[in-house]
């Protein structure tokens, strides 16, 4: 069909694994020219039931694994919707938290400014009374003086 030598190929499915076998080099959108001409004979029966067997056992396991890869897919999607709205709580958690904090700041600065007012005004009265006593005590030596 397409005029060009023929390869040499080795089968890879079914009872024929194995065997070589001449066909067409042309791979182009999966079109078989169907030439094919077995270079060795056909496997011994035995071998044909073992290999027959053999690929048997890999689709099982193959299918096996196709399922098992959709139910991980599955729980794995579930696991992180889960996850997801586990983190959207923590954020909405996080977020109340840092209204508290910043509420709770606030409230600890307002404190310590009235304290310090009050120290202030503590320290600013004791100031007035010792200036008083230093004034009395002026007058008082003044009195003795004239005295």
């Amino acid at each position: 069909l397409h005029q060009m030598r023929h390869v040499k190929r080795v089968a890879f499915e079914g009872t024929i694994t194995g065997r070589s076998f001449y066909g067409c080099p042309v791979q182009a959108n999966c079109v078989n020219c169907g030439v094919v001409e077995w270079v060795d004979g056909p496997w011994p029966p035995v071998l044909q039931r073992c290999l027959s067997k053999l690929w048997e056992m890999f689709h099982e396991q193959n299918c096996g694994r196709v399922l098992d890869k959709d139910k991980f897919e599955k729980e794995l999607a579930k696991v992180k919707s889960e996850h997801e709205r586990e983190l959207a709580k923590l954020k909405m958690e996080n977020d109340k938290l840092c209204i508290e904090y910043t509420k709770l700041v606030d409230d600890v600065s307002k404190m310590f400014d009235w304290q310090d007012s009050r120290v202030d005004k503590k320290v600013y009265h004791k100031q007035v009374e010792e200036e008083e006593l230093e004034k009395k005590k002026e007058l008082e030596e003044k009195a003795m003086l004239e005295v």
